[in-house]
């Protein structure tokens, strides 16, 4: 799998260059910038006119649409402090995304799985570990056919050097990994903190029984 195999799920078509995201984007929702007096931009109006009409679910389905296109964009940034500017960007969006989409009975499941699952790794990204593990589960509780969501939360449980959450979830992930080489590599990073854990604590129980 390549660098890119757990990043967050695009939909066909969507992983080009800056060029094609601002084609991509004919409306003043996915403006990747804000032009000069935006507001009153045909565009924009609207665009604030047919938000009227969308159900929240509709919504969502926009704002996660923004949300791919800056998780996109910061692929693209030749500089790191635009990357995570536009990551920073995707994860407002996705929350946004999540909001709506929770205001509608009818969203699908493995829609919210989608979004939380991909801000769980723009979070990951950022080193919001915490958020990122919470976002992770959210999506497995949604849809534990995950393996990205699996994957996720077992990096950033990694990260927080949760060793007993890691192993709980890598090992519920197993079977919906597909024998993929990356996820058994995970889980062998997964044995080795385990073991770095255990000696800490017992490092620190020796101590204190010395104290």
């Amino acid at each position: 799998m390549g660098a890119d195999a757990m990043g967050p799920e695009l939909p066909p078509g969507q992983d080009g260059d800056s060029k094609e995201a601002a084609s991509s984007s004919d409306s003043s929702l996915f403006w990747s910038e804000k032009p000069e007096d935006y507001e009153n931009h045909p565009d924009f109006i609207a665009m604030q006119a047919a938000m009227d009409e969308f159900t929240p679910f509709e919504e969502a389905e926009a704002w996660k649409k923004q949300g791919n296109d800056k998780v996109r964009l910061a692929r693209k940034a030749a500089y790191a402090h635009m990357k995570r500017r536009y990551q920073r960007e995707a994860v407002v969006l996705y929350s946004r995304a999540i909001g709506k989409a929770k205001e509608d009975p009818e969203t699908p499941a493995a829609f919210l799985s989608t979004c939380y699952n991909n801000r769980a790794q723009m979070n990951l990204t950022l080193t919001n570990y915490r958020s990122a593990l919470e976002d992770a589960e959210e999506a497995i509780r949604l849809d534990g056919t995950s393996k990205k969501a699996y994957f996720r939360g077992v990096k950033a449980a990694l990260e927080l050097k949760d060793a007993e959450k890691a192993a709980d979830l890598g090992r519920r992930g197993i079977p919906h990994s597909g024998g993929d080489r990356e996820y058994a590599e995970l889980m062998r990073e997964v044995d080795r903190v385990a073991v770095e854990v255990g000696e800490e604590r017992r490092e620190e129980s020796r101590r204190a029984g010395e104290a």
